[in-house]
């Protein structure tokens, strides 16, 4: 399971200027599922959870799409 501190700390690796790459700050987004496929990120949201009692009170949900352009498969993982 991930935190939101842990996403954004991945994320500036990525996308700071001093330490991230130009590449990777204009790298397109996507989810990729189990089983292979890869969605478009349409948006991410801050959302309450409802359960009394709940260890989470909140959860930051990705929203995703089909993708709108195929980008074939990933040549390696960088």
């Amino acid at each position: 399971m991930l935190k939101g501190r842990d996403l954004i700390t991945i994320f500036e690796r990525f996308v700071d200027p001093k330490k991230g790459s130009p590449v990777a700050q204009d790298a397109r987004v996507q989810v990729r599922t189990p089983d292979g496929k890869h969605y478009d990120i349409m948006g991410v949201n801050l959302v309450e959870n409802k359960i009394l009692g709940a260890k989470e009170t909140h959860r930051i949900v990705i929203s995703t799409h089909e993708e709108t352009a195929k980008m074939g498969s990933p040549i390696k993982l960088l």
